[in-house]
């Protein structure tokens, strides 16, 4: 519609200014064809014809209407177009604005996206903490457990040290006892024999087949297992189950943090490689919305330029039409009079007559030639002012066609980038809701998990510390039960080294006594001493033993259950020397175990500090890697576009870290020769 009224008005513009044109010519024709005399009665002749004032007058009002349509249009073409003008800055204003809108969104975006890459990292140091400290707390625990083998290595040595100083101690009592036999068979080398001590003899031999028959019969007692040790034994296995199990879960809780380690640095590697994408979507699409901003101030400064040319092709017309209005209202108003009008024509029309008169030939064509010649002339000004009218609005009509149809276009490019940017948003936003609810499902899935462990690791501390407390208490109670033991012992074979002494004080008061009182009979009976020695010499050790253990018949008892204690004693050392080798070979392979335990710890806590060590480096690098580094700078090497290697040198600027005075550098390097040079 506005396009139309510019044609319109420039055709009435055109139609003004070709018969503003074509009128001067036929009034000064008509000037040029009066001709002055000086006669005063060709004048009144002039004067008594009536002149032809009505063509004259329908002409200027018909002009006088023109004028009027024309300052009219004018009016209506300079207020569309100044309405046109307010429209496309209103548009303007509102590209802008929306261009600014547009970055301010991909801005915040950054933003977010930079603070949710942030609070992972940040998750991703929590997580490995307390990966470290849950290392540290095992670490604890197995030193703990080392300590407690050391504890237990430590009473065992003890509780050996015991059984040797109790061996010593049995030793000492038996070189006593060889010292009480060999004084008993000095002693009892002086005491006579008799019939007495035979009897006496074969009743020890029957007494000593039945001890031998007893102490057969303990030694088979003696042979069958202890219950204690029985228990012992069963403890030790139990502990060794235990700590085996113990191990396992160990081991088990190892392969299940390395397996979550390997399954989180997946998804790590995995969302670093989705971010990684999105950044490059991000540069894309900032890349896309530069190039169209780029456009839009391209399309803006050549509206602008016509803008311009319009503004000065309209001010050429109005100042054309302006002045050609007033040189015509000047013309009217000095040489359209219609006096002096009228006054012409008759002093032509008198010309005309004398020319007839003068010339009787040519004076029947005068007023036709007149009339004809007016009349051709008239209509060929006008025939030709109309085809020049024509094709002026014939090329107006074009170039607004093309004006339009250039509006439109650009309108339409506009309107399509307009909507694939708002397209592109709503996709991002999409994509920003997904990634926050992923991960704030994988917040609490973590958290969920770390809570669930630290609730096994509560558990199983309470549990490890009520079982050594309970094995410490049962160890305990049997050192104090072991100690009784030893304590009832010594006092026993105290008591017992107290009564072999007494008895030998009194077997030797017995053997001095017997030997003064034999004396006294051999010399008081000079004629038997060769009988004597002979019964002397025929008399046995045995004899002398039976009758010194004969004449020491209330002691006897003592000295049976002391052989009795002596011999059960030697069973038990043997089988405690026995068990003590036993679990000597147990705490050696034990410690084997545990060294090869630990080794094999330390090696898997040095992988996984490495793995630690490379996670690290891949988030401070932020996945950076170097296939895409590559990729980014052949693309930034191959790119002939000023503005795209501009925007991926930014991205590279950015993946890369470079400090902002390194920026500057490179980006007022990149402005200058050495690129062109560089890349020639």
């Amino acid at each position: 519609m506005d396009i139309s009224i510019n044609i319109t008005s420039d055709g009435f513009r055109e139609d003004q200014s070709e018969e503003e044109q074509a009128e001067p010519p036929a009034e000064g024709g008509a000037e040029s064809g009066v001709i002055p005399t000086s006669s005063s009665g060709i004048m009144e002749k002039q004067r008594a014809t009536p002149p032809p004032g009505t063509e004259a007058d329908r002409r200027v009002a018909q002009l006088k209407a023109q004028l009027n349509t024309l300052t009219s249009s004018l009016a209506t073409v300079t207020q569309e177009k100044s309405r046109m003008e307010a429209n496309f800055l209103a548009d303007k204003r509102l590209l802008k604005q929306e261009v600014d809108d547009l970055q301010e969104q991909l801005q915040s975006l950054k933003k977010q996206h930079e603070s949710e890459l942030q609070t992972l990292q940040e998750q991703l140091a929590e997580s490995r903490a307390r990966i470290i400290t849950q290392q540290h707390e095992r670490g604890l625990e197995q030193g703990d457990h080392a300590q407690q083998l050391r504890e237990l290595q430590r009473l065992l040595q003890q509780e050996r040290a015991l059984r040797q100083d109790a061996e010593l101690r049995r030793q000492d009592s038996e070189l006593r006892l060889q010292e009480a036999t060999a004084a008993l068979a000095l002693s009892s080398q002086a005491i006579d024999r008799g019939a007495e001590s035979e009897a006496h003899l074969n009743l020890l031999k029957e007494e000593r087949v039945e001890l031998e028959r007893r102490l057969q019969a303990a030694e088979e007692i003696k042979k069958k297992p202890d219950p204690r040790v029985e228990e012992l034994q069963q403890e030790l296995t139990q502990l060794k189950k235990h700590y085996q199990q113990q191990m396992q879960f160990e081991n088990r809780k190892v392969c299940e943090a390395e397996e979550r380690e390997r399954e989180h640095a997946q998804a790590e590697e995995q969302r670093v490689a989705a971010l990684e994408q999105q950044v490059s979507e991000l540069s894309e699409l900032l890349g896309s919305c530069e190039k169209a901003k780029q456009r839009d101030q391209q399309t803006i400064q050549r509206l602008r330029d016509r803008i311009l040319q319009l503004d000065t092709e309209n001010k050429t017309l109005a100042i054309a039409a302006s002045s050609r209005v007033t040189s015509d209202i000047v013309v009217d108003g000095t040489q359209l009079d219609v006096t002096a009008l009228k006054e012409k024509l008759e002093k032509v029309k008198k010309l005309l007559v004398l020319a007839g008169q003068l010339n009787p030939e040519q004076s029947t064509n005068i007023e036709a030639l007149s009339d004809t010649d007016t009349d051709v002339c008239i209509e060929k000004q006008y025939q030709q002012e109309l085809r020049q009218l024509k094709e002026e609005f014939e090329r107006y009509k074009v170039r607004a066609q093309v004006v339009l149809k250039n509006k439109n276009a650009k309108d339409g490019s506009q309107t399509k980038e307009l909507e694939e940017v708002k397209d592109q948003l709503a996709e991002l936003k999409e994509k920003y809701i997904n990634l926050r609810i992923q991960s704030d499902e994988a917040e609490v899935k973590h958290r969920k998990h770390l809570e669930e462990q630290q609730q096994q690791s509560m558990s199983l501390q309470h549990s490890h510390k009520h079982e050594v407390e309970r094995l410490e208490a049962l160890h305990r109670e049997n050192l104090l039960k072991l100690e009784a033991e030893l304590h009832k012992q010594r006092e026993r074979t105290m008591a017992l080294l107290d009564e072999k002494e007494k008895e030998l004080e009194t077997l030797r008061a017995l053997a001095l006594s017997y030997s003064l009182s034999s004396r006294g009979c051999h010399s008081n009976d000079p004629t038997r001493p060769a009988d004597n020695q002979d019964l002397t010499e025929g008399y046995s050790e045995e004899d002398i033993i039976s009758q010194a253990l004969m004449r020491a018949t209330p002691n006897e008892p003592t000295i049976l259950l002391y052989a009795e204690q002596l011999a059960r004693k030697e069973v038990e050392t043997g089988g405690l020397r026995r068990q003590k080798h036993q679990l000597e070979e147990d705490v050696h392979q034990l410690q084997a175990r545990l060294i090869a335990n630990g080794e094999r710890h330390d090696e898997e806590v040095a992988d996984l500090r490495d793995q630690l060590d490379k996670l690290l480096r891949d988030q401070s690098r932020e996945g950076a890697n170097l296939e895409y580094l590559k990729n980014v700078i052949f693309k930034f090497l191959t790119l002939q576009d000023a503005s795209g290697r501009h925007q991926t040198l930014v991205a590279i600027l950015t993946i890369l870290h470079f400090s902002p005075q390194e920026k500057q550098t490179v980006l007022r390097l990149q402005t200058g020769p050495w690129w062109s040079t560089a890349k020639r």
